[in-house]
């Protein structure tokens, strides 16, 4: 059943080497090398080993990544300069974006950096037991490693496309007649292969996160999260021989065992799993495991492989810009642009491009604003570092907005995870002219019907102080509609303030999918004079901690009985609880998958598991439709899965149009 993938390239084109792997795990690409050669070494093979990881930097932390992700789900729109509004609006095709670089989900690149990661993970699996040069313990832990990354590339793809074809050996020649194999042969495939990587770390004693690298917990983490979406997926009792049973009752084991093996705990202060000060996952509390970054963005050590494609002249093409987002000549993780609002260089209401009051930190030029009035230098630049440049490429829904600030009084995720106010430098009261009242507060995302009673003494006692916007309703709300169903990021310019009589919001800048509550998350918080408004971090990216394990045990606890969902939900909810909160933020009543995935946006929101979330559960089409308006129109069961790439088809020759047989493209595309 494991057949070889089609990939128009030869895998053993390129083969790698590793110049360190002491702080962090970094690769070096070497063209021409025989590879029974390069791997003959303790360093050849060592790097061999590193690179396994690097194609993830391809999806972690980048916007193409975070699109198919986090995009067409009940909790993101589009935003004015989003790149990728087709993932909202589901209007996908196969097409290649080779072809088209507009607005393209870039499937068929992913299709080619999977299959290559795959292809790194077959080598490193032929090669480390051969070498001569390092000892059984490090050959178990590499094995482990080129295992467990095994699976977890075959994770995403077995969930972005359904059956694929199954590799499980070094590509050596091209397969023109490639085979999908059922999603119950790949997840039985993960699952053996994250057993083994188990084993051989359990034999290498290595159940350690101090590298940054995959370890014996990491595995049983995602060994529990590949349990629950086959058991949510293709049913509980779906898998065979090894797995047979009830898979939502071994899943739970897992996490169960995650849990208590003291690989991570919690942080008192929530908002301490996201500060920069702790965005090592080596050093993370919370993490389990995850991508690494460098902290050095400025060259080419957080970059991504080159394709294994070429162009005409032989050399390897580089991967689109939406998936390496600085090129190859710098890297890190473009999280931190990616749920920014416009601050400072919206409406005029502010000052010219809001330089009365902000200013993006570029360079010593724009370290300081001169106070309008006074006409004192002020020092802005450390202040202002963590709002990042405003991209405007994703905005929290309105039933995401309204979901977190229903738990603001009693639970600390809501500070923690939205920006719903923007505020000034010290020494700049008074600065702004439109708001000479102005003291700390400029901008305001007010929870509120901006026409009730509420909202218009808010609006009233806000003039002359800051700019409100509310979510709907008032001078300039953020959506049309206080109900999920229907709201829609506004658009339009304002052309007369019905507050103020004047132009200050005649701009499409001051709508809401430009003027946002952004996303805490992923700001750099912690000023680094380096890059004093980066537009890439090297903030890691933590793809599995500890929260996720009580979710994990939660969901199945749904199905097994095997103890109480809203018991374990509420052990994380009273985590998260303010402090004195923690009984007011307790759950009451019976937990359903709704429970369940309502706690799920709250704590995993943008973190690149939603869509999963949605597909897997096959919730995907009512809670878009419910809660998302820029997709619900469109959004059908197809859409459970992604279209394979035309490129893919242009190169076999086994196409059929007969699902399960031959060489088929997944229904409605």
């Amino acid at each position: 059943m494991m057949k070889k993938i089609l990939i128009s390239f030869a895998a053993s084109a390129l083969i790698l080497a590793a110049s360190s792997c002491s702080d962090y795990l970094e690769e070096e690409v070497k063209v021409g090398a025989a590879p029974e050669l390069a791997f003959s070494t303790a360093s050849g093979i060592e790097g061999l080993v590193a690179n396994t990881y690097s194609f993830a930097r391809g999806w972690y932390g980048k916007e193409a990544g975070l699109g198919l992700s986090e995009m067409g789900t009940d909790l993101f729109y589009y935003g004015y300069d989003n790149k990728q509004k087709s993932l909202n609006s589901y209007n996908l095709t196969a097409e290649s974006l080779d072809g088209n670089t507009s607005d393209n989900a870039c499937l068929d690149q992913y299709w080619e950096l999977f299959y290559s990661a795959v292809d790194v993970c077959n080598r490193a699996l032929k090669y480390v037991p051969v070498n001569e040069f390092i000892n059984d313990t490090k050959k178990d832990q590499f094995m482990a490693e080129a295992y467990f990354m095994r699976a977890f590339y075959y994770w995403h793809m077995v969930n972005i496309w359904g059956p694929i074809p199954y590799n499980d050996q070094p590509q050596s020649e091209i397969i023109y007649a490639p085979e999908r194999v059922s999603e119950e042969v790949i997840y039985s495939n993960m699952l053996a292969d994250l057993d083994e990587a188990i084993r051989l770390f359990d034999a290498a004693g290595y159940n350690i996160k101090t590298e940054g690298r995959a370890n014996y917990w990491a595995a049983r983490a995602l060994k529990a999260r590949v349990l629950l979406y086959a058991a949510s997926w293709l049913g509980e009792s779906s898998l065979g021989g090894d797995y047979s049973g009830n898979l939502y009752e071994k899943a739970q084991a897992e996490a169960e065992a995650v849990i208590g093996s003291g690989i991570a705990s919690f942080y008192d202060n929530y908002s301490d799993t996201w500060t920069m000060a702790n965005e090592d996952i080596r050093q993370n509390q919370e993490a389990i495991w995850g991508i690494s970054y460098s902290p050095d963005v400025s060259g080419p050590a957080n970059t991504i492989p080159k394709r294994y494609r070429k162009n005409n002249s032989g050399d390897p093409l580089d991967y689109n810009g939406l998936i390496t987002r600085t090129g190859y000549g710098r890297g890190g993780s473009a999280m931190v642009l990616m749920f920014a609002g416009m601050w400072n260089n919206g409406a005029s209401d502010l000052g010219g491009n809001g330089k009365e009051v902000f200013v993006r930190a570029l360079g010593e030029s724009t370290f300081y604003i001169t106070h309008s009035v006074t006409g004192e230098k002020v020092w802005v630049a450390e202040y202002y570092s963590p709002y990042s440049r405003g991209f405007t490429r994703y905005l929290p829904s309105l039933y995401l907005f309204q979901s977190l600030e229903e738990i603001r009084a009693t639970d600390q995720r809501p500070e923690a995870t939205l920006q719903n106010a923007y505020t000034i430098a010290p020494g700049l009261e008074g600065s702004a002219q439109k708001y000479p009242s102005i003291q700390d507060t400029a901008i305001y995302y007010a929870p509120l019907d901006g026409n009730s009673p509420e909202g218009q003494a808010l609006q009233a006692w806000a003039k002359d102080r800051y700019r409100v916007q509310f979510m709907a309703g008032g001078d300039i709300p953020l959506y049309t509609s206080m109900d999920p169903a229907f709201a829609l990021p506004t658009e339009a310019a304002k052309e007369t303030s019905d507050v103020y009589g004047d132009d200050r919001y005649n701009t499409y800048k001051i709508g809401g999918w430009c003027s946002f509550p952004g996303i805490k998350k992923f700001q750099n918080d912690v000023w680094d004079p380096n890059y004093p408004t980066p537009d890439i971090s090297h903030r890691d990216a933590i793809v599995l901690r500890l929260a996720e394990m009580y979710l994990i045990k939660a969901e199945c606890q749904l199905y097994t009985g095997n103890g109480s969902a809203l018991e374990t939900l509420n052990e994380l909810r009273e985590v998260r609880a303010i402090e004195g909160q923690e009984e007011a933020n307790k759950l009451s009543g019976t937990a359903t998958l709704e429970t369940v995935l309502h706690e799920r946006a709250l704590e995993l929101c943008g973190e690149q598991q939603r869509w999963f979330d949605l597909k897997r559960t096959r919730t995907l089409v009512d809670r878009v439709k419910a809660y998302n308006a820029q997709a619900g129109g469109q959004v059908t069961a197809n859409h459970l899965l992604r279209p394979i790439p035309q490129a893919q088809f242009d190169a076999i020759t086994n196409e059929s149009n007969t699902p399960g047989t031959g060489f088929w493209q997944n229904s409605g595309y």
